[in-house]
């Protein structure tokens, strides 16, 4: 006898079971939504502590310098834009800037050869154990004897250098007492004078505060960098706002004006007492450091290289890289500094270390959680639905063999008459 197949209409429904997954798919998804949150925001709250509290230290390792060099000398090797003769191009990088009276670029680009050479003539002069003089005189014998010759007239060379040099380095002035006179009576007539050189000068005489040699050397890269025309419009707004803050021009023609009258207002005697009269010491100090931190790039490097340097910042927060960049790279930083496009790459090569506070931990530790609960709310849901189209395979295949089996026995012996 013949038997149709039992539809999946008469198969018994779970509905408390399904109650259950809908309850669980409800709470998973509200899971993934919080932590979907928390991740971004534990993340931007990492990055606020970074930024408020200075967690980024670029301290001078010999490891990190070894690093730093290099990826500086890759990045003026970038310059030569044609891999044929390499080292025909390093020579006339370093001829270059020998006929242009910049030997600290000559020197950096005579550096930088184990960022520029071929790989077989690089390898001489890769060594992690070498010193700069040790690294300048191998590339020397690379050079071609004419700008060899060229060179060693023209540079002083590292193996020769007195050690005792950098203590007689000439600290430099933005002038004396006159021409502060002078830009006191051109600032009270003209309120459009140059108050960033104004007040330089007042600080390179000590008028706000004492002045190192390095934080004079510092302010005369300043000025010197201020009036280049590739220095960065926010980096500049960004320094005067600062010195205008450490000396409120305001108060100077306020002060000035009550203590004399007509020329006697602009004579030294009382511009310098209000000067000193109208600094105000919070941002005063800041300054003073700013400069002092141009000086020690100065004293690394060179007065004009330390002010190609600052162009390539975009703000003040850049100075603690820059200071890494020139006591690490040296010359190299001077010839990347003046060739390279102000692209932000110079800056990027110093790198410095994360500190890790207990607030920086805290956002940290969210921000990872809420990751990991991301991933394995994900896994799960992979998980799930992988088993569930297993469950469905074998239910199709079950149909074909359990309901075709199950028959119903008819026999005569269950008829009785009626």
């Amino acid at each position: 006898m013949k038997h149709s197949r039992v539809s999946n209409a008469w198969r018994p429904v779970r509905a408390q079971s399904r109650r259950r997954r809908g309850f669980d798919g409800a709470l998973s998804a509200l899971a993934f939504n919080i932590c979907l949150l928390l991740l971004p925001l534990a993340g931007a709250a990492a990055l606020i502590v970074i930024a408020r509290d200075h967690l980024y230290a670029y301290e001078y390792s010999d490891a990190g310098a070894r690093a730093v060099a290099l990826r500086v000398a890759r990045l003026n090797g970038e310059l030569i834009q044609v891999d044929f003769d390499r080292q025909n191009q390093w020579d006339g990088l370093v001829d270059m800037e020998l006929r242009a009276n910049d030997v600290h670029a000559a020197r950096g680009f005579l550096l930088s050869g184990a960022g520029i050479l071929p790989k077989r003539a690089a390898t001489v002069l890769n060594q992690s154990d070498a010193s700069d003089a040790e690294l300048e005189m191998a590339a020397l014998e690379l050079l071609t004897p004419s700008t060899r010759a060229r060179y060693e007239a023209a540079v002083p060379l590292l193996s020769q250098r007195d050690p005792n040099a950098a203590a007689a380095v000439d600290p430099g002035t933005l002038g004396h007492a006159e021409d502060f006179e002078l830009l006191a009576r051109a600032l009270l007539e003209e309120p459009n004078s140059d108050a960033l050189q104004f007040i330089l000068t007042g600080f390179s005489l000590g008028l706000a505060g004492d002045l190192s040699p390095s934080m004079a050397r510092g302010a005369v890269v300043l000025l010197d960098a201020s009036r280049r025309e590739d220095f960065p419009e926010a980096l500049a707004a960004e320094i005067n706002a600062l010195f205008a803050a450490s000396m409120p021009i305001a108060a100077f023609r306020d002060a000035a004006r009550a203590r004399g009258e007509g020329d006697a207002a602009g004579n030294f005697a009382n511009a310098s007492a209000a000067f000193r009269e109208s600094v105000v010491e919070g941002p005063a100090t800041e300054a003073r450091a700013i400069i002092d931190q141009l000086g020690a790039i100065s004293e690394a490097t060179s007065r004009s290289g330390a002010a190609a340097l600052l162009t390539h910042a975009t703000s003040l927060r850049d100075m603690p890289r820059l200071t890494l960049l020139a006591r690490t790279a040296g010359d190299r930083a001077v010839a990347a500094a003046k060739r390279l496009p102000r692209d932000g790459r110079l800056i990027e090569a110093a790198r410095g270390e994360l500190t890790v506070t207990q607030d920086l931990m805290a956002a940290l530790i969210v921000g990872a959680i809420a990751l990991l609960a991301l991933i394995m709310i994900v896994l799960m849901k992979l998980v799930q639905a992988g088993l569930g189209a297993w469950r469905r395979f074998r239910s199709d295949n079950d149909d074909d063999h359990d309901y075709a089996s199950d028959l119903v026995e008819i026999s005569t012996s269950n008829w009785r008459p009626l």
